[in-house]
């Protein structure tokens, strides 16, 4: 089952670095920085950023996990971790998958 069909659990168990590097080839161009899980989607139109956006807000509150969001005119940053493991845990991969189906 590819990782955009799974869908997130409570209390998820925080992951092992080779454990997200391994995930991190199931997603397309998302970078781990400072513990987190990241990519910048980027819109000719402002209107595209928020549809994103609330499209993206939507997967968040389905899934019962929610990201960081930096939105801007052209562009979104969004960012996944799992607060209460402390790190990433498989859940921001599935939520990153969901998004990266999203943007296809």
């Amino acid at each position: 089952m590819s990782l955009n069909q799974e869908s997130c659990t409570a209390n998820a168990a925080a992951l092992s670095a080779v454990e997200a590097e391994m995930l991190l080839t199931e997603l397309n161009d998302w970078l781990l920085s400072g513990g987190k899980l990241e990519k910048t989607f980027r819109f000719k139109q402002f209107q595209d950023t928020v549809a994103f956006v609330n499209a993206v807000a939507w997967i968040a509150q389905r899934q019962d996990h929610h990201p960081d969001l930096a939105v801007s005119y052209g562009h979104c940053k969004v960012s996944w971790s799992t607060h209460s493991a402390g790190s990433l845990t498989r859940n921001d991969f599935i939520c990153a998958a969901r998004v990266d189906a999203l943007a296809a």
